[in-house]
Formats: C-alpha cells, structure tokens, sequence
C-alpha cells in the first residue's frame, strides 16, 4: 500500500510540475490549441513518468555501503528499535490512518460523480426535445458528454442560439474526453491543490476554445459580449463543469480581443515541453537503485518471531538478519528472490514485491541424519567426532586462501578441532585491505578461536568460498552461521552408541527378521530430548527398542542460529540386522 501512496504523490507533484509554469506564463496565450494539448499531455505524462523508473550509475550505490548486524547483541537490539520504530507506549499506524482518510475522500468523491450522473441522465430522458437538448428547472446551461442541459426560462429567448452554438462547440471539439481523464485524476488525486487548479485550467480554455468557435461562426462580438456580461451578472448560465464568476468573464473578453496565434507563445511553449519533461523525469521518474524490503519472520508452528532467521538474495551476495521482533530490512535492486532460512525449518523462497505487511511463516522441517557408511571405530570416533575443517571453491577448482587463525597466518588448518571455534568470515573482495595485506588472491578465511574453558562446540566443518551464505561489505563481514544439532563425538560416535545400546528381540532374531525404524525427536536448546517417537516401520517389534535407546542418550549439542541455541526436530534411522551380536 505504501508503494500506491509514493506513486499518488508523484503523480500529485508531476502536476504540479506541469501547472506551475503554465499558471504563470502562459494562461494568457492566445494559442488555444496548443495550450489544450499541453494540458491534456501533461495529464497523462503525470501518470505514466512515475512508472518509468531510470536506475542510477552503479558507481553510485558504492558510496552507500551496508552494513549487517547481528541481532543477538545488545547493540543490536537498539539499533533495531531504530528501524522498526517501535516503542513500548500506543503506537498508531499512521498509514492505516492515511488510508482511511484516503479512501474517505475517494468514496466521497465516487458517490457524489455518480450521483450528478444518475440525477441528469434520468432528467435528460424526462425532458429532452428532438433537437437533443433538455430544458430543466435549472438555472445553469452545461453540457455532460454530448447532452446539452438549458433552464426553460431561456426557451424562447433569442439569446438561445448563441448559448446553443457555444455549447455545441463544447461537442464538436470534443472536450468530453479532456474532462473524463481530468475527473479521473480528481477522484484519485483528490488531495492534492494542484489537481483541483489544473481542472479549472482546461475547462477555462474550454471556454476560450467555444468562445472562439462561436465568433468564427460570424456572430457580433460586443453583443455576445453584452449576453455573456449580462447572465454573468444575472444568473449563471453558461457552465462547462463549473460555476462562471466575474473574474473568468473578463478573462474570456480579453482573450476574444487576442489574435489566434502569437509566434512567440509557440516558440516559449517549443522551450518550456523539454524543460517539463526533464523535470518530470528526474523528480518523478527517477527510482533510487536500491529499495527497502521490510518484512516479519514468523516460526509456524510456535508463533514466536524467527529471531536470528537469514534473510539473503538469492544468488547473490547481500542479505541481513531478523531482529527480536522477527522484523529485517533489506535494500534490494529490482524484484528480486529473497531465501529465508533458519534451522530446522524449511526455507523460504519469495519474491520482494511478495512480502508486504503479513508475516511470512516458516515450517518446521525434519533433519535427517543418515548412518549409512559410517564407521563406528573409525578414527574421527577416537577423536571425538571431529572431522577437521575442509575449504572448497563452489566450482571444485583448487583454491589457496590464506588462513588467519587469532590474527596469525597459518598454512594448515586440517589440525584444528572444530569444537575450538568461534567463528569463521571470509573475505574474497579483492578491493578489501585486508585481501591487499595479506596478497590473499584467492580470498582470505579469517578464524576465531573461543576462548579457554568456553563450553559449546562448534558445528562449522565446511567453508565455501564462494558460497552466497558469504556477505560482505566494505566496513564488515558477515557471516550466517546455521549449525544443525550434534551427538557428542559426531556420527561415528552415534552410531556407536546405537549399535552398543540397541537390544535385538530374540523372536525377531529366531524368525530372522530384518528391518528398520525412523525415530523421530526434538533437540531442545539445552541438547536434551524430547517427544521421541516412531515415525515408521518395517516391523512394529523393533519400536520400543528403537526408542528405548534414545530415552537413554546424553545431551546433544543444540542446533544454534547465529549462535543462538534453538529447537530442531531430528529423525535418525535404526537397523535391525540378523547378525548383530
């Protein structure tokens, strides 16, 4: 909605940009034709120049860098009161008031036109004569479309033809069409001053326009004079849309004493469409090359904001994270995808002119983990699990960052335990300082290791250096960290465990009967257990023991986001083999 009131106020300031200098300059020119052609022109170019957008130079979105941050610190959660411009005490949507108030006006508006239309159509039908013009008990003479509307006082005066010739000149020249797209940007635009000023522009060239007609037709001009002077000043006959007073009167004697055409209004008005159009197109038509997206993250099955969820571009390089509300803000180029993930949740792909003021909803999702081929006495058991960090380009192409652990250069990393990490950001800007510093062509891993006696243990095994879940600006890195929940020593260690804790009931053992069990449960944030439950079946003996052995099971490692511990819904398969001892 917010987008439909920018474009209404461009559409308001286009007119603005057309009037001004036709108010001031040329509502006095003789030539009446151009000046209608201005009008009309300048009407639709108002509304169609917001919708031709000019992106600005590239070179210019570089001054403007972004910067991430994240959510879970205290700064953060000030900085986000900031742009969400949230306070504790009543707020009032003052869009939704604006609405209101807009549509307000707008219904207003509709009602009153269709009312005036319903009223004089049904007194055409009722009074109209076979020359097609109706005579009412109305003091005023108009034209709606091609129906003339005259007082029957005037019936039998001699006054009439002129009135008739000049309202018929209203329908030879069309200017039916002019109203309809002036009242259709009244009823749209009715806020706005310049929208009321325009229309009573056009319809005064209306009458200059009639008014010329009618004394090209070979009528006196000091007695059409005389008749128009004297309705004015007795009642108001002639009428286009709006009541004529005294000031328009002497207005349109002036411009009946003008020529036709005037050489130099024609050469002001070749300089003054250009300078309008530049300017309509600059103010207007001009779109920044980055716009806010602003949604709401919502866990579905919880209803609690997705605090910490990534909000990315989809194969591209920027994105941000959800506050403590579950709000983010993020500056796009264009109608980007926007992929929104947090773990344990299946992600979310959506356009950005999708998102608008109702929450986005992620759904829980399953994490499987798979022991097929895992060795339990492999020697990553012995190790307790850790499997070492690995770093790999997206395109399987050999790539040698440097590696700065603590601040230090080093040349392996294979020998760093996972469970001693912090964090880990990569930088593969080659514009960066740091990348000049340290000659890091192929990009710079930067790891920090936590700090002695730190409890937690770090999930992150795997470094991508083109990875889009890798965004980076000129003044920070960032980084999403999403690391999914762990056994204690890993897989092998797992399956270990499940294989010396599983009890084989001895009538499936004697009839040899194989199988296998989908357990399904919950790693809460503190690592332990929850909701354990089969999900499916080869055989309905082997789920009680399939369950049996995770009711026994040491805490796991939580899954975090962004570091922060959270809930995640775990299914692990159990096999039953014949020969298991």
């Amino acid at each position: 909605m917010s987008d439909l009131f920018i474009y209404l106020l461009k559409v308001s300031l286009g007119l603005g940009i057309i009037l001004i200098p036709y108010y001031f300059l040329f509502r006095g020119d003789p030539n009446l034709v151009i000046k209608r052609f201005y009008l009309l022109s300048g009407l639709v170019a108002a509304w169609v120049f917001p919708l031709i957008t000019f992106t600005r130079p590239r070179m210019i979105e570089k001054l403007t860098p972004t910067v991430f941050i994240d959510p879970g610190t205290s700064v953060a959660r000030d900085v986000n009161v900031g742009i969400s411009g949230t306070d504790p005490g009543i707020a009032v949507d003052w869009v939704q008031v604006a609405l209101i108030a807009y549509l307000a006006g707008l219904s207003f508006m509709l009602f009153k036109s269709l009312f005036i239309l319903v009223k004089w159509n049904l007194t055409w039908q009722k009074t109209k004569d076979e020359d097609g013009v109706a005579f009412t008990r109305n003091n005023q003479v108009f034209t709606i479309f091609k129906r003339i509307f005259v007082p029957g006082s005037l019936r039998d005066k001699e006054d009439l033809e002129n009135i008739l010739l000049h309202e018929k000149a209203h329908i030879q020249q069309l200017h039916f069409i002019d109203l309809m797209l002036m009242e259709f940007t009244l009823l749209l635009t009715w806020f706005n001053p310049f929208s009321w000023l325009i229309s009573r522009m056009i319809k005064e060239n209306h009458e200059h326009l009639a008014d010329r007609q009618v004394l090209s037709a070979g009528v006196n001009s000091a007695r059409y004079r005389a008749q128009l002077l004297n309705h004015t000043l007795g009642v108001n006959v002639f009428r286009l849309g709006n009541q004529f007073n005294h000031s328009l009167t002497f207005k349109r004697f002036n411009m009946m004493k003008k020529p036709k055409k005037s050489p130099l209004g024609i050469i002001k008005f070749a300089l003054l469409i250009p300078a309008v159009l530049i300017a309509m197109g600059l103010t207007t038509g001009m779109a920044p090359s980055q716009k806010p997206v602003k949604g709401k993250v919502i866990l579905a099955d919880l209803g609690d904001p997705a605090i910490g969820a990534s909000v990315v571009i989809r194969n591209g390089t920027s994105g941000t994270v959800v506050d403590q509300e579950g709000r983010f803000v993020l500056q796009v180029e264009g109608d980007p995808e926007l992929a929104i993930s947090f773990v344990g949740y299946s992600t979310r792909i959506i356009k950005a002119s999708k998102i608008g003021n109702k929450p986005i909803y992620l759904e829980r999702s399953t994490y499987t983990i798979d022991l097929n081929g895992v060795d339990a006495g492999s020697e990553a058991s012995e190790k307790g699990g850790n499997e070492g960090i690995a770093v790999r380009s997206k395109d399987g192409s050999e790539k040698n960052p440097v590696y700065l652990v603590d601040g230090k250069v080093i040349t392996d990393i294979e020998d760093i335990d996972p469970g001693t990490i912090e964090s880990v950001t990569v930088i593969k800007d080659p514009d960066s300082e740091l990348v000049k510093k340290y000659k890091a062509k192929d990009g710079l891993v930067m790891i920090t290791l936590k700090e002695a006696g730190e409890e937690g243990t770090s999930q992150v095994k795997e470094v991508q250096i083109d990875s889009r879940e890798t965004l980076e600006t000129k003044d920070e890195i960032f980084y999403i960290v999403e690391d999914m929940p762990m056994f204690p020593g890993g897989k092998a260690a797992l399956k270990n465990f499940i294989d010396s804790n599983l009890v084989y009931p001895e009538s499936a053992r004697r009839d040899g009967i194989e199988g296998e069990v989908f357990v399904q449960f919950q790693v809460n944030v503190s690592g332990k257990l929850e909701d354990i439950q089969v999900v499916r079946s080869s055989y309905n003996g082997f789920d009680q023991p399939a369950m049996d052995v995770f009711k026994d099971m040491p805490d796991w490692s939580p899954a975090r986001q962004r570091g922060k511990p959270v809930m995640v819904q775990v299914v692990v398969p159990v096999r039953f083999h014949a020969d298991k001892e």
